[in-house]
């Protein structure tokens, strides 16, 4: 059960609603049965794979992206099965709305528990995806009451070479947040920019062209404040990033032209 002291500190940490701290604390006890029993059959990737690993401090979770290591059917199948068993304890009533194996691998199957909360599970098949490298990591699971959780997720230089492949696609203010995460932390190197090179969509490293246009600061401030303390504009997300990548970038053309 979520401690309701654990709840309003998550809260004020995050400059969150009350709803979405019990959206992440849902979000932990469903990675954690994930983990016990299905963590040799998915990656475990985007924005709340990197709040669980290398940024727990960015912003709280807002669903859960898994890529299938097989059949994408029978891992639906069995995610479907375990995410209900090993959580209905805690969560009583938890139902599929819609059903994971009733949905196409790019849509969203739903997660709804009795007061409301939800959260959105992204099963998606391998086939199509760039075999960007992972490791096991432990992830931080914030609750007391939620067991310890590990998965295989994106590397840290694989992370920023994958955000930056989305934001490249998409474009979107939790893209460019999670790229300015990853840029204070270190992430943006050399490696990410090789990686970017071999498995993005441009066959060259992120070039200022990627990074002319930041969401408006309206949009912003709608798809971010939602789940943390927002305290950095669009404008300036987007610079921060865009310096560290041509920085990363001109340091990998060196080592190129060394080799």
């Amino acid at each position: 059960m979520l401690d309701p002291r654990e709840e309003a500190a998550i809260a004020e940490q995050f400059g969150v609603a009350r709803a979405q701290v019990r959206r992440d604390h849902l979000i932990s006890h469903l990675l954690a049965a994930i983990s016990d029993r299905l963590a040799d059959e998915v990656i475990f990737f985007g924005g709340t794979a990197l709040s669980r690993t290398f940024a727990p401090d960015g912003r709280l979770s807002e669903d859960i992206d898994l890529i299938a290591c097989s059949s994408r059917s029978s891992t639906a199948e069995a995610l479907e099965t375990t995410l209900l068993r090993t959580t209905r304890r805690e969560f009583p009533g938890l139902i599929w709305q819609p059903a994971l194996t009733s949905v196409r691998d790019a849509t969203p199957a739903v997660l709804a528990a009795p007061d409301g909360t939800t959260v959105r599970v992204q099963l998606l098949s391998s086939t199509g995806y760039a075999p960007w490298p992972t490791e096991q990591r432990p992830l931080v699971q914030r609750y007391s009451d939620a067991a310890p959780a590990a998965l295989s997720v994106p590397t840290a230089p694989a992370f920023a070479a994958w955000k930056t492949t989305a934001w490249a696609h998409r474009a979107t203010s939790r893209d460019l947040y999670d790229l300015w995460l990853l840029a204070r932390l270190g992430a943006i190197t050399t490696d990410a920019a090789e990686l970017f090179t071999r498995l993005g969509p441009t066959n060259k490293p992120p070039s200022r062209a990627l990074f002319t246009h930041a969401p408006d600061e309206q949009t912003w401030h709608r798809e971010l404040a939602g789940q943390t303390h927002l305290d950095i504009t669009a404008n300036a997300a987007l610079t921060y990033v865009h310096d560290t990548w041509l920085d990363a970038s001109s340091q990998d053309s060196d080592v190129g032209d060394a080799r």
